[in-house]
C-alpha cells in the first residue's frame, strides 16, 4: 500500500479517535458557555419586563396620587354631607377620570362610608355614588385594613362584586397632615393588563409578579393569581410555592427575594425545575410597588440544545479540511485575523478607534466575526461619547439643582452666595454700587400653625412670584431660608433700593389673599430691610448690615421697609 492511501487511513484513524472526545469537550463548553449566556439574558430579560411592566402602573399610581391630594377631594373629605363639597369633588374626579388608562375611579370615604365609582363608559354619570361600605362585610374589609395598616399607596388584585369586576386597584389614601380621611384611586383591567403586558413577552418566557409574603399577584393563569390578599387573614395564600416541585427551588427563590430587599444587587437568577422541564429563574424588586417580578425562561424553547446537534457536521467537515490543508490554510485564515483581532481588541480597550480594516481579512465565520467585532466596537465607543456626553448634561443640572430652591424656583442660599461673590467683584471692576433687600414673611410661623404648612408653601411661592415680577430684569432673589428671601439690585443707588423695597412691600400686601383650607383668607406681609453696598465692603459686612435693616422694620411694628444707617459713599470719608 502506498503512503498516500496510509497517510489517509491514519488521518481518518486520528480524525475518529479525536472527534469522539473532541464532541463531548465541545458539548460541555458549550453547556457551560449557554448556561453563562441564559444567565445573561435572564438578567437583562427580568429588567426589561420590569420596565415594560412598572411603566404604565406608575403613571397610574401617580396620577391617583395627584387626585387623593386634590384639595377639593380633601375638602369634601372632611364634610362628605356637604352638597356643594360633593359637586366640587366629583367635577374634579371626572377630570381625572378622562386621563386614567383605564377611564374610571373610586373613593371611599371614611367620614360616611359612602364609596363613589364611575367606569370608562361614564355610565354612572349622576350616580357615581354606589354603596355604602361596612366595616363588618368581608367584601368590604380591603378598605378597612388599609386605613389601619396606614399604608399610603397599595396595589392589589381583587374582584368587586357590587361594580362585578376584577382590577388591579390602585389605592391611595386620602390624608390631611396624618389625619386618614379616605381612600381614592383607579384600576386596571386584569384581563387587559395580562395580555398587554404580562403575556407579551417572547415565547418561553414567563413573568409573574408576588408580594412581599410570595402572594402571587399577577399572572398570565389567573387561577394562580391570590385575590384580595390584603384581607386575607389566617387564610392560605396562592403563593409562589404553587409553581414549584421541588423544597430546593422554593427555597433557592424565596432567599432571592429576601436578599433582593437589601438592594444590594438587582436581579438574582437560579436554575429551577417545573414540570419537570428545566427553566431559568430570574428575581428583582419592584421597590416602588413593593413587589417582585420573576421571570421564568424555559431553555428548552429559548436555545435547545438539540439545535447543537448540525455543530457535528460542520465539525467533521472542518476538521477534514483542517487535517488536510492545516499547515497552509491556518496560519493565514485563522491565526493572521486573530492577530489582527486581538489586536483591535486592544485598541478598542484602550479606549481608540479600531486602526486595522478587519472586513478585509479572513472568510467565512471568523470574516463575520471580524465585521460583527468591528461593528459592535464602533457601537460601544458611539455609545461611550453619548454616555459622556449625557453625564456632562446631567452633571449640570445637578449643579443647577443645587443652587435652585424647589419650593420657590428662585436660588437658594449656596446660589445666591454665589451669585453675590460674583456680582461684588464685577461692581469693584466696574465701580458700581450693589444693594440687597432682605425680606421677612410677618408671622409666618403663626401661618403655620394656623392654617397648615400646605398652606405656608402656598405663602411662600405667592410672594416668590412677586417678587420675580416685581424686580428689574437683571437683578437676583434667592429664597434664602425658611420664610426670608434675599433680593440683590445690580448698578443701583440709595433712590431706587429704598424705591424697590417699599414697592415690593406694597406688592406683597396687595396681593390677592390666600384661603386656608376653611375658607379663611390668610393676610400676608412682609417687612423688609435694605442697606447700600459701600465700596469694598465684604460679604459678611453686607447681610450684617441688611439684617439689621431688617430688625429694625420688625421692630418699627413689620409690615414696613427700613434702609440702613451705613450709606455707600462712606467708605470713602
Amino acid at each position: 500500500m502506498n503512503l498516500k492511501p496510509r497517510f489517509l487511513l491514519l488521518t481518518i484513524l486520528l480524525f475518529i479517535v479525536s472527534a469522539i472526545p473532541t464532541w463531548l469537550a465541545a458539548r460541555a463548553m458549550v453547556e457551560g458557555v449557554f448556561e453563562q449566556w441564559a444567565q445573561r439574558y435572564a438578567e437583562k430579560q427580568v429588567l426589561y419586563d420590569k420596565s415594560r411592566t412598572l411603566q404604565p402602573i406608575l403613571r397610574e399610581v401617580a396620577l391617583s396620587r395627584q387626585m387623593a391630594y386634590s384639595p377639593y377631594l380633601v375638602e369634601w373629605a372632611h364634610d362628605p354631607d356637604n352638597s356643594a363639597k360633593r359637586q366640587r369633588a366629583l367635577a374634579e374626579m371626572e377630570r381625572f377620570r378622562q386621563n386614567f388608562a383605564d377611564h374610571s375611579y373610586f373613593i371611599g370615604l371614611l367620614g360616611n362610608g359612602h364609596y363613589y365609582h364611575n367606569n370608562a363608559k361614564n355610565e354612572f354619570k349622576g350616580q357615581e355614588f354606589r354603596y355604602v361600605l361596612n366595616k363588618d362585610s368581608p367584601k368590604d374589609a380591603w378598605f378597612f385594613d388599609l386605613v389601619r395598616q396606614q399604608q399610603v399607596i397599595h396595589i392589589n388584585v381583587n374582584p368587586d362584586p357590587e361594580l362585578g369586576i376584577t382590577k388591579l386597584w390602585i389605592d391611595v389614601l386620602i390624608r390631611d397632615g396624618t389625619q386618614i380621611l379616605g381612600i381614592a384611586g383607579t384600576g386596571l383591567d386584569l384581563a387587559s393588563f395580562i395580555t398587554d403586558v404580562v403575556e407579551s413577552g417572547d415565547p418561553g418566557v414567563t413573568s409573574l409578579f408576588v408580594d412581599l409574603d410570595g402572594a402571587i399577584q399577577l399572572h398570565r393563569n389567573p387561577s394562580l393569581i391570590d385575590f384580595n390578599t390584603i384581607s386575607k387573614h389566617g387564610v392560605a395564600q396562592k403563593n409562589v410555592d404553587l409553581l414549584f416541585d421541588r423544597d430546593e427551588d422554593r427555597k433557592a427563590i424565596l432567599s432571592a427575594m429576601k436578599e433582593l430587599r437589601s438592594l444590594k444587587k438587582t436581579v438574582i437568577t437560579a436554575f429551577v425545575t417545573l414540570e419537570g422541564k428545566r427553566h431559568l429563574a430570574g428575581v428583582t424588586y419592584v421597590p416602588e410597588i413593593a413587589w417582585y417580578e420573576i421571570t421564568l425562561l424555559d431553555l428548552d424553547v429559548l436555545l435547545p440544545i438539540s439545535r447543537f446537534a448540525g455543530i457535528s457536521v460542520v465539525y467533521v467537515v472542518t476538521l477534514l479540511c483542517v487535517l488536510i490543508l492545516f499547515n497552509v490554510a491556518l496560519g493565514h485564515y485563522v491565526l493572521k485575523p486573530l492577530r489582527r483581532l486581538d489586536r483591535a481588541m486592544s485598541e478598542v480597550e484602550a479606549g481608540g478607534e479600531i486602526a486595522v480594516q478587519l472586513d478585509r481579512l479572513g472568510t467565512g465565520e471568523i470574516r463575520a466575526l471580524l465585521m460583527r467585532f468591528s461593528r459592535m466596537a464602533h457601537a460601544v465607543l458611539e455609545s461611550k461619547r453619548d454616555l459622556e456626553a449625557k453625564i456632562q448634561d446631567r452633571t449640570a443640572a445637578l449643579e443647577r439643582l443645587t443652587k435652585i430652591d424647589p419650593l420657590t424656583e428662585l436660588l437658594n442660599r449656596r446660589g445666591m452666595t454665589e451669585y453675590i461673590e460674583a456680582e461684588l467683584a464685577r461692581s469693584a471692576r466696574e465701580n458700581n454700587c450693589v444693594g440687597i433687600l432682605w425680606l421677612d414673611i410677618d408671622s409666618f410661623k403663626d401661618i403655620n400653625d394656623r392654617a397648615g404648612h400646605a398652606v405656608g408653601d402656598q405663602v411662600l411661592r405667592a410672594v416668590a412670584e412677586s417678587i420675580r415680577t416685581t424686580l428689574r430684569p437683571y437683578d437676583v432673589a434667592a429664597r434664602w431660608g425658611g420664610d426670608e428671601f434675599l433680593v440683590l439690585l445690580q448698578a443701583t443707588d440709595a433712590e431706587a433700593l429704598n424705591g424697590l423695597g417699599e414697592r415690593l412691600r406694597a406688592v406683597i400686601r396687595a396681593n390677592q389673599p390666600i384661603l386656608d383650607s376653611a375658607g379663611c383668607p390668610v393676610e400676608v406681609t412682609v417687612s423688609v430691610g435694605g442697606h447700600l453696598a459701600q465700596k469694598g465692603e465684604p460679604l459678611d459686612s453686607i447681610l450684617q448690615q441688611g439684617d439689621q435693616a431688617l430688625y429694625a422694620a420688625k421692630a418699627a411694628g413689620r409690615d414696613c421697609y427700613r434702609a440702613s444707617s451705613v450709606r455707600a459713599n462712606d467708605a470713602t470719608d
